[in-house]
């Protein structure tokens, strides 16, 4: 079972794994959408409020005062989206980038003159490249954002000067983080959620591997015990034989018969198990021909009677004619002849068995009846196990392997039907298989 677990730790770590790593992809993609989406609209924010205070100096310069209809308190044209800001303009003595104003964005002496300075070597490429002029709209950059990650501004026009408005970014990474934070809780409850319903998977999909792990333990274990009383019987009479070079055969015709015997119940076991192994590698032969199941029964049925006569029993036949099915005659006989072997084998002296067959509906039901021993309940469900076997000390006084059900029951699913058994004080036992008919 320790591979079984291996595989299992396996699985589920796989499993985990890759959900944390789309979880992670997940995180990262709406992390990196959500600042792009914030920048994005800081850099409208900041163009409409360059844009908006371009016209409001133009509109004053050209009537001489400010007008309350034009011009509407910062407050009330951007509520929704408010971020504070300073604007940086050219000073007209020495060229240099100063604060000219200031909307509710308070700057220290070192950010300011940091900020001055970068702003000003900036310009100073613009100037280099030709553009004599600023910019006739705003313009974004991330120039800023990339030296001082807590800020970020645009460029442009005002009052036919070039400015720049700065923003602080603080309450953006704020708040960004901590909405990385909320989406690494949920993704942190979903990766446990995951590795539960991955454990859980695996244990569910593992479960009928280990059942026949189990099995194909059991089922060697058992072929291995079964074979070893006879191998051992035939290498004690071997022994024997040994012991008596100058003895003629006739003299030594015990251990000889003994061998043999053993050897006959090494064939059928081993027969047996050839069986069931093509059985278990879908090799049964195929259902392509239909028979009448009647005159099948009744064939294979009245050889017994002879049996049945020797044990002091008798064979009662009830068989509706004309029932067919589609199979292989010789499979479906040999799962009768089992059935009927074991009936006899156990059933009370004096009583009689009863092999009955009929029509269900679309069904042929074929039934062995005896009455003698009862099966205990709790054996009944395993009673089509392989080397199982009721009474172990009976059934290998009886030569019995505990295979025979296990033969009978796989036939009778070949062929599309089932098989069960049902043991009472007052109905005696009985097998009953259930194959569909051919129409």
């Amino acid at each position: 079972m320790k591979p079984l677990r291996l595989l299992q730790r396996r699985i589920i770590a796989t499993n985990l794994a890759f959900v944390l790593l789309l979880l992670f992809g997940i995180l990262t993609a709406l992390f990196l959408n959500a600042r792009a989406r914030s920048l994005k609209e800081a850099g409208r924010y900041l163009g409409a409020e360059l844009r908006f205070a371009s016209t409001f100096s133009a509109h004053e310069a050209a009537s001489g005062k400010p007008d309350s209809n034009t011009a509407p308190p910062y407050g009330e044209r951007m509520q929704q989206t408010y971020y504070p800001y300073v604007i940086f303009s050219k000073s007209e003595t020495d060229g240099s980038y100063t604060v000219s104003t200031t909307q509710d964005l308070s700057l220290s002496d070192t950010d300011t003159s940091r900020l001055q300075s970068l702003l000003q070597e900036i310009a100073g490429k613009d100037t280099d490249t030709a553009q004599t002029k600023p910019p006739e709209k705003p313009e974004e950059s991330e120039h800023l954002t990339h030296a001082f990650s807590s800020y970020y501004y645009v460029q442009g026009r005002q009052g036919g000067k070039r400015v720049f408005l700065v923003t602080s970014l603080d309450n953006l990474n704020a708040s960004l983080l901590l909405f990385a934070a909320e989406l690494s809780g949920i993704f942190l409850l979903a990766g446990l959620l995951v590795f539960g319903l991955s454990f859980f998977l695996a244990r569910m999909s593992l479960r009928p591997v280990e059942h026949a792990f189990s099995e194909q333990q059991r089922f060697v274990q058992d072929a291995s015990h079964e074979l070893k009383t006879p191998l051992t019987v035939i290498l004690a009479n071997l022994s024997i034989l040994k012991s008596h070079p100058t003895a003629t055969i006739r003299k030594e015709a015990l251990w000889i018969q003994n061998t043999e015997t053993e050897a006959k119940r090494m064939q059928e076991l081993t027969e047996r198990l050839l069986f069931l192994a093509k059985a278990d590698a879908k090799n049964m032969p195929p259902r392509s021909e239909v028979l009448s199941l009647s005159t099948l029964v009744e064939s294979t049925a009245l050889p017994f009677t002879a049996l049945a006569f020797e044990r002091k029993l008798s064979l009662a036949l009830d068989i509706s004619p004309a029932l067919s099915v589609r199979g292989d005659a010789q499979t479906l006989a040999q799962l009768l002849a089992i059935l009927l072997d074991n009936a006899l084998k156990y059933a009370a002296p004096g009583t009689e068995v009863t092999v009955r067959l009929c029509r269900q509906k679309k069904h042929a039901l074929l039934s062995v009846h005896n009455n003698g021993e009862l099966i205990p309940a709790d054996a009944l469900p395993r009673l089509f196990d392989r080397f199982f076997r009721v009474d172990k000390s009976r059934a290998r006084a009886a030569g019995g392997y505990g295979l025979g059900l296990s033969i009978a029951k796989t036939i009778a699913n070949a062929h599309g039907g089932d098989i069960r058994a049902d043991s009472t004080a007052e109905h005696g036992t009985v097998f009953t298989v259930t194959l569909p008919l051919s129409e």
